[in-house]
């Protein structure tokens, strides 16, 4: 008798303190993410990571605010540099996650940028000049520090709470 009455009122407990359930982040979930560091195509590599940022508070289904600041990691997928010929360069980037306390929400997006080809520069130095044609170059392309993108969830993603406040620093 003892044990039902024991049982029921554990039950009762932690029906009445959701906030040890934790808050969930349903896959699909859109944030304004914004990039840290300016990436360039002459210096980046395949692989570099750089640091992302929440840019906007972000209202989840069951009311609780992710707080702009929450910091993350993204990943250059490509890089290459401008060439020779007027051959621009390529720079393609994706976001990888956000971290919220010791949680970390995987994010789906991806950037590209490609440069400006200088096909008329090309042409008319080929006809007038044709010995120097194989020194013009592309542009090389850059995504600027503070450029936002847009992100969603991967996933289903179960934060711990309380949530913890946004950190100052990404701490891996």
């Amino acid at each position: 008798m003892k044990f039902k009455a024991i049982a029921a009122v554990a039950i009762a407990l932690m029906a009445a303190t959701p906030a040890l359930a934790g808050v969930k982040v349903p896959e699909g979930t859109e944030f304004s993410i914004r990039i840290e560091e300016a990436l360039s195509s002459s210096t980046a590599s395949e692989g570099d990571r750089f640091t992302i940022a929440l840019e906007e508070d972000v209202k989840l289904a069951d009311g609780t605010v992710l707080r702009a600041g929450y910091r993350g990691v993204g990943e250059v997928v490509e890089a290459q540099d401008n060439g020779m010929l007027a051959k621009s360069g390529k720079l393609n980037v994706r976001l990888v996650y956000l971290k919220v306390g010791e949680d970390r929400i995987k994010l789906r997006a991806n950037k590209g940028a490609e440069g400006d080809v200088r096909i008329g520069a090309t042409v008319a130095t080929v006809i007038l000049f044709w010995p120097a044609a194989p020194f013009i170059k592309g542009k090389d392309v850059s995504i600027k520090k503070g450029t936002i993108m847009r992100a969603y969830a991967e996933q289903d993603t179960e934060l711990a709470s309380p949530l913890a406040p946004p950190s100052a620093q990404l701490e891996p």
